[in-house]
């Protein structure tokens, strides 16, 4: 072989310095020709395939659980209805404030008022009115604002024409005296009101625990790895009389079957590096068996063990280099075009890509370690 200077001239009996063993397997790689190119088609393969295709289920199972969130999958409605009268009715208003002191907790108090009301450039469409307590535009997931008195969910504000930020007017249904109704016009923000669910959905009206001491129900959110945890303790905290209320969550009818976390932990993709990194090292180890008369010759020019571990780890590691950039671009361009957001398109796509090239690397090296059978075996392989 001949060397790119004159640092790199063997001479008998002189071993092998490591940059001139890094050199010769810088070059070894540059001109590896097919096998060098074949070897990068491959690693950029093993990191486009199975990354992209995880970094889309992750991208699916993100968007499924942010659609069971803002549906109300992280929302517990507490209410006590004791009808019968078996005992007092309702959940006491102060209490289910002071759920917001927790800063992973946004309560509610809801509180129907005793009669419905009118548009009043719709009449003849009753709507329900609750007077509401507590982190109301945090549970919504909504702007507060000092001068909004009101808040319409988006269907019936679709209905009534009002945008967000407009008035609206109310009026005491037929037939009733409009208790509690605000005499004047006020200002609404348009909400998503799918937390609440269908019986607590209307017009609300902000208030103070102190005009509604007892409420209809509190209406709490969190995050999920704490709701397990307030399921369980939110009836000793507002309990009315000698019984808990009842504790159900929003989404009780089933709407949403699938877990997402789960999912998420037990997605099949996960582990696709741990095949394909050491597929990857054993065809690069292939490669080089059929080259070996090369390390004999090494050998025969004075590069000891280490000094041909050098070489070929060097090699190894340009073209690896060379074809994780190439899996990492490649997988998030394919990635993003599978509906991957760009942020899970590089996370899942670099780890899958870094993770395969590591056991990759680890079985390189073990194999490159070995012991040839003889330098005249290998001599006479050329």
């Amino acid at each position: 072989m001949k060397a790119n200077s004159e640092e790199t001239v063997w001479a008998p009996g002189r071993p092998w310095r490591i940059g001139v063993a890094a050199g010769e397997g810088l070059r070894a790689a540059l001109a590896g020709r097919w096998p060098a190119a074949m070897m990068v088609l491959l690693l950029v393969w093993g990191g486009i395939l199975p990354g992209a295709a995880d970094a889309a289920m992750v991208a699916g199972l993100v968007a499924d659980e942010q659609r069971f969130l803002d549906a109300g999958g992280d929302v517990l409605i507490v209410e006590n209805d004791r009808r019968d009268g078996s005992g007092p009715s309702g959940v006491p208003a102060a209490a289910c404030t002071a759920l917001n002191e927790s800063a992973t907790v946004s309560a509610v108090a809801l509180t129907r008022l005793p009669q419905p009301a009118a548009p009043r450039h719709a009449r003849g469409g009753d709507v329900p009115v609750f007077a509401a307590s507590g982190d109301l535009w945090g549970l919504l997931g909504a702007t507060a604002s000092p001068e909004r008195h009101g808040i319409l969910p988006t269907t019936l504000a679709d209905q009534l024409g009002v945008a967000d930020g407009g008035w609206l007017a109310l009026e005491p249904s037929p037939g009733t005296l409009g208790e509690r109704l605000p005499l004047a016009p006020i200002r609404v923000t348009v909400a998503d009101m799918s937390p609440l669910g269908d019986a607590l959905t209307g017009v609300l009206l902000p208030t103070t625990p102190v005009a509604d001491p007892i409420a209809d129900a509190c209406v709490v959110r969190t995050d999920l790895a704490t709701l397990d945890t307030l399921r369980a303790t939110v009836p000793a905290h507002l309990q009315l009389g000698a019984d808990p209320p009842t504790v159900r969550d929003r989404l009780w009818t089933g709407e949403f079957t699938a877990d997402p976390a789960a999912d998420l932990a037990q997605r099949p993709l996960q582990w696709a590096w741990a095949a394909t990194g050491p597929l990857l090292g054993l065809v690069w180890l292939l490669l080089r068996w059929m080259r070996r008369s090369e390390d004999a010759l090494y050998a025969t020019m004075g590069a000891d063990a280490t000094s041909r571990l050098v070489i070929r780890g060097t090699e190894w590691g340009v073209i690896a280099c060379l074809g994780g950039l190439w899996a990492v671009t490649g997988g998030v361009i394919g990635a993003l075009l599978l509906s991957s957001a760009f942020p899970i398109a590089l996370a899942y796509v670099a780890r899958h890509t870094v993770a395969a090239l590591l056991v990759a690397t680890a079985v390189v090296l073990v194999g490159q370690v070995r012991r040839p059978r003889s330098l005249l075996a290998d001599l006479k392989d050329r």
